[in-house]
C-alpha cells in the first residue's frame, strides 16, 4: 500500500521510497505511542513525510516509520543532503504536527 503524506511543503525534495529499503537507526521507541500513532494514521492518514538522506538512512520520523512499516509498502520522503536541511525539516514537521494537534509532538 502506498501512503501519501498530507502536508508536503518542498516538492523538489520529495521522492518515493520503499519502506523495506529504509534504514532506521532508532530501535528504542515508545510502543504505546507508536500504536496510538498507527491508529491515528489509519484513521486520518500520514500527516508529514519522513526525512531520509540519499542512502535512505532515516533521519526524522522514526515513530511514523514504526507506525506504518507493517501495513505500508511505499511512501514519500524528503531527501536531504546536509545537517541544516535535516534540522529545518525536522522542526517544520514538528510545527505542522503542533498546528494540527494543538500541542507539540510528545507534549501532553
Amino acid at each position: 500500500m502506498f501512503l501519501k503524506p498530507k502536508k508536503i511543503i518542498f516538492v523538489s525534495l520529495i521522492k518515493r521510497v520503499k519502506i523495506k529499503d529504509l534504514k532506521a537507526n532508532q530501535i528504542n521507541h515508545n510502543k504505546d505511542g507508536v500504536e496510538n500513532l498507527k491508529n491515528n494514521i489509519n484513521k486520518n492518514g500520514l500527516l508529514c513525510p519522513l526525512v531520509v538522506n540519499n542512502t535512505n538512512f532515516l533521519l526524522d520520523g522514526h515513530h511514523r516509520y514504526w507506525a506504518i512499516k507493517d501495513f505500508c509498502t511505499e511512501t514519500l520522503a524528503y531527501v536531504v543532503k546536509d545537517k541544516d536541511m535535516e534540522r529545518f525539516l525536522s522542526k517544520l514537521n514538528s510545527y505542522i504536527w503542533f498546528d494540527v494537534k494543538g500541542t507539540l509532538d510528545g507534549d501532553s
